[in-house]
Formats: C-alpha cells, sequence, structure tokens
C-alpha cells in the first residue's frame, strides 16, 4: 500500500518545519519517491514505522488484504468522483481551428514536457481537448491558465505546432476580471490609473531619480545628472515600479552603463512604467493603452529608440503590441532589447569589460519571453548574444542543461511571482534548482527581474542553491573599467 501527501501535510501531521520533513526524506529516514501534484510516495510500512517512532497514530488503516494479495492504496477522492461528462452541441470561441482534433495527435509531448503536469490534474492536452469539445466554461473557470507559467515548452516539443500558449491567454482573457488573482488584477488597475503598477507618486519618483543620480554622481559617475523629460535624445528608457518602490539603487546599474558609453538618453516624467500586466491578466485593452502611454512619450520627447530594460515580459508585450495595434511606430523609432543594447556597445568599443571582475564560476538562465517567445513571435531569440555577453564579464563559464530554446522556465513567469499559487510554483521550480545545482555555477546570470526573484529569493531557500544570481546589466556595470571624462564627453558630442 502507497501513502501519498505533500510536505505541508506531512510536517502538520508530525509538528514539525516543512524542511525538516525534506531533510528527513533527503536522508533516507523516510524513504519516498517525488509523486505527481507535489506529492510524496512513501511505502505504509515506512509511513507506520515513522508514525511509531514519533509516536503518531496513522492516519490511515492498512486495509486487510485478500490471501495471497498486496493491500491496495484507496483511490483518491478526485480519481473516484470522475464520471463520464456527455456533450451536447456547443459554439467555440476559443477553439477557432475546425482541424484542431486532428492536428493535435495527443501524444503526451506537451504534458512530457511541462513542469507542472499532473499538479491538480493539468495536463496541456485536456486543455486542448476541452477547447475543442467546447467545454469552455470548465476550463475558463479551472486555475489551470494561472498555474501555467506560459513557458511555452509546450510548444517547443509539440509535433504538431499546436499553439497552446496563445490558446491560454485567450482562456485568461475570457476569464471573469474578479477572477484574475489579486495581484495582477490590482496592478493592472493601478497602472490605469495612476501610470505604474505601483501606484507611486509622480512628485515621490522624480525626487527619488534624482537623488539616486546624485549619488551615482558622488560614488562613481562624476558629472552625472539624471535626464528627465529631456527633448531630442536617441533613447526613451522605462522603469519597473518595483524597483524605485524596493531597490532604488538597481536603477544605477544602467545608469552607470549609458553614462560610461557617453549615450544620449531620458525618462519621462509621467507614465515611465515599461512593465505591462495586462499581458499577464489577458487583458488586451489595457496592453493597448499602456504601449500607447509609451509611443506618446517617444514623439513627445523626439527620441528615436526605446529601451525596456528591466524584464523579458516588458519586452515581448510591447513589441508584440506594436506590431499588433502600431506597426507605422516601428516605422518611427527602433525599440531595442537589452541584449541588442549592451552588444552594439561592447563591439562599437562604447564599454569596456573586465573579464576578471568576477571569478565565480557563473551561468546564464535564459528568459522564456527574450528566448522562445521572441523566436517564434519576431523570428529571433536572444540566446547567443547573452553568453557572448555573460563570458565578457566573468572568467569561468558553464551552460546549463538543456538551455537556450529547450531551457526550463524558472517558474515565476506568466504573472506566477504575483500569483497566490505558491508551493506551484516552487514544485515548477525543481528542475530549475536541479539543473544549477548540476551545473556547478555559484552565479546566475539572468535577464528578467522575474526570473531573478524566483531564483535568488525562491529556489535558492527551497532547495539550497547557495548561489549569487544578478541581472546581466548588473554584471555588465559591475565589470565596466570607466573611461575618463573626456572620452565619454566626446562620445557625446
Amino acid at each position: 500500500m502507497i501513502y501519498e501527501a505533500k510536505v505541508n501535510e506531512l510536517a502538520e501531521e508530525f509538528g514539525v518545519h516543512r524542511n525538516t520533513i525534506r531533510n528527513w526524506i533527503n536522508a533516507g529516514i523516510l524513504p519516498a519517491q517525488e509523486g505527481p501534484g507535489r506529492r510524496y510516495l512513501i511505502q505504509w510500512e515506512d509511513y507506520r514505522r515513522l508514525c511509531e517512532k514519533y509516536g503518531r497514530q496513522p492516519r490511515l488503516k492498512s486495509d486487510a488484504a485478500a490471501p495471497g494479495e498486496l493491500p491496495v492504496a484507496p483511490r483518491s477522492p478526485v480519481a473516484a468522483a470522475s464520471m463520464p461528462v456527455c456533450l451536447d452541441a456547443k459554439a467555440k470561441d476559443l477553439d477557432t481551428s475546425p482541424g484542431l482534433a486532428d492536428i493535435c495527435l495527443t501524444c503526451g509531448s506537451c504534458a512530457g514536457a511541462c513542469p507542472i503536469s499532473g499538479v491538480d490534474e493539468l495536463d496541456p492536452r485536456k486543455i486542448v481537448r476541452m477547447a475543442f469539445l467546447g467545454l469552455e466554461d470548465e476550463v475558463v473557470a479551472s486555475s489551470w491558465p494561472w498555474k501555467c507559467t506560459l513557458c511555452g515548452k509546450c510548444e517547443a516539443v509539440c509535433p504538431m505546432n499546436v499553439e497552446i500558449v496563445q490558446l491560454l491567454r485567450r482562456i485568461r482573457a475570457r476569464c471573469d476580471r474578479d477572477k484574475v488573482p489579486a495581484a495582477i488584477r490590482k496592478g493592472v488597475v493601478t497602472c490605469l490609473e495612476r501610470g505604474n503598477n505601483l501606484g507611486i507618486p509622480k512628485d515621490d519618483f522624480l525626487a527619488l531619480a534624482r537623488e539616486m543620480g546624485e549619488e551615482l554622481a558622488r560614488a562613481s559617475c562624476p558629472g552625472f545628472v539624471t535626464p528627465i523629460d529631456v527633448r531630442g535624445t536617441r533613447f526613451l528608457v522605462t522603469v519597473n515600479s518595483k524597483q524605485p518602490f524596493a531597490e532604488p539603487e538597481a536603477m544605477t546599474w544602467w545608469w552607470k552603463i549609458f553614462h560610461a558609453a557617453g549615450e544620449s538618453w531620458t525618462i519621462s516624467s509621467e507614465y515611465w512604467e515599461g512593465i505591462n500586466w495586462g499581458l499577464h491578466a489577458g487583458d488586451y485593452g489595457a496592453m493597448r493603452t499602456m504601449v500607447k502611454r509609451i509611443i506618446d512619450n517617444i514623439e513627445r520627447l523626439n527620441c528615436t529608440a526605446l529601451l525596456l530594460p528591466e524584464c523579458g515580459h516588458a519586452y515581448y508585450a510591447t513589441r508584440y503590441a506594436l506590431e499588433r495595434w502600431f506597426p507605422e511606430s516601428l516605422q518611427q523609432f527602433k525599440i531595442y532589447s537589452v541584449f541588442d543594447l549592451l552588444l552594439e556597445y561592447l563591439n562599437e568599443g562604447r564599454i569596456r569589460l573586465d573579464p576578471a571582475s568576477q571569478t565565480k564560476l557563473a551561468t546564464f538562465h535564459d528568459s522564456c519571453n527574450y528566448g522562445r517567445h521572441s523566436l517564434k513571435a519576431f523570428g529571433h531569440g536572444y540566446f547567443e548574444e547573452a553568453r557572448i555577453l555573460t563570458k565578457a564579464c566573468c572568467k569561468r563559464y558553464v551552460d546549463l542543461v538543456p538551455d537556450r530554446e529547450e531551457n526550463y522556465c524558472c517558474g515565476a513567469g506568466g504573472g506566477a511571482w504575483a500569483d497566490p499559487f505558491g508551493a506551484e510554483r516552487v514544485f515548477h521550480g525543481r528542475i530549475k534548482a536541479r539543473q544549477i545545482s548540476a551545473s556547478g555555477a555559484k552565479l546566475v546570470v539572468t535577464s528578467c527581474l522575474n526570473c531573478r526573484d524566483q531564483i535568488l529569493y525562491s529556489l535558492n531557500r527551497e532547495f539550497n542553491l547557495h548561489v549569487e544570481v544578478q541581472f546581466l546589466w548588473q554584471l555588465v556595470a559591475n565589470a565596466l573599467v570607466m573611461p575618463p571624462t573626456e572620452t565619454r564627453e566626446a562620445r557625446r558630442v
């Protein structure tokens, strides 16, 4: 007989911390195997012995088996309650492809690649089939679309190229707004009403930006002044509101690079938010409005290029919206990814990097939005650029296995870092944690704020990784060989 339980359930049962349960399993004190749905499978005798050792009564009793037969574990309530579903003719709004039933082979490749397949019965095949069969209300009402990180791993392995991610985005868009996870819903509403996800007042943001610029001037960039609403610059640079709210010094890593490169750039005093949670919420009207504000700022300040420096989804959402709703704007200005700009600086000699500045063995974690999604949507995924830049700052480097297009999501994408499904997010990230641990790297470099936070603050603790995590531009800023003042001034002319 097999006893199934989650770590938190075992911790509650035995009156210990969940990490104690994990330590028992890792040390062999509690022999257990990982099962679906974040559960562990424990032989009945091992479970009974542990109960005896700690003076606990087993929650379940071993049923007497027939002579010569082994005890059979009871069926789960979900499985026992499963009944056939009778289908009537239904209109299908989610699935607009009449050939989807023939296209999808239900081969299971997507389920095998999905890191959370099996959690609460989530299975990409089920989602595709339910959409095709007209069970739209059921799939929209489920928690599956929000536990999925939209990483696209399922699409990357699908032999028939079924667009599962776009289907899930349509499902999110169909969801009642009061059913959207609260943090994402509030972020969208606050951004629409107050100009940024966290509702930071204009005067507070401007005062902080000027103060951080003054600190940067004193520390390493003499003469630096935070450029706000400067007309005619090359770049309009957006800001992730989490940084001025929680870690304002992080803004200065980019500012230091701009200063060293002699770049012409500015920040808008209005609608400076670069993050677009309309993409996560399935709110395309909000996404369009937020991108239109960026376009208006570029036109008002007469800039010729746009940089969205803080997150993979910000770049993807903005470029997607520009190509879908504002294609004429792409003729007026150029949109840069973090990789485009940093590699341009390096190749043109506008910045110099010291590879001896970082001695730890480093690796790079590929963002799903900069990687798989950009490759599919825009024809180019940023894989090699990231490695060229990382190796320029680090003497020792190793790739994760697998990586690039086949990379596993960290578990925090698609709004999952803000969602209430924390246990599912950690479970999703277990494969990423194994990759990092197996690589031996002690420094993980990434290009997305959610990826950084998930690995640094969640996976590090849950899986005892003991790794340092840096943004790519943070790594570059720390490796900069600052040029003389006259050189920087000459570049600006």
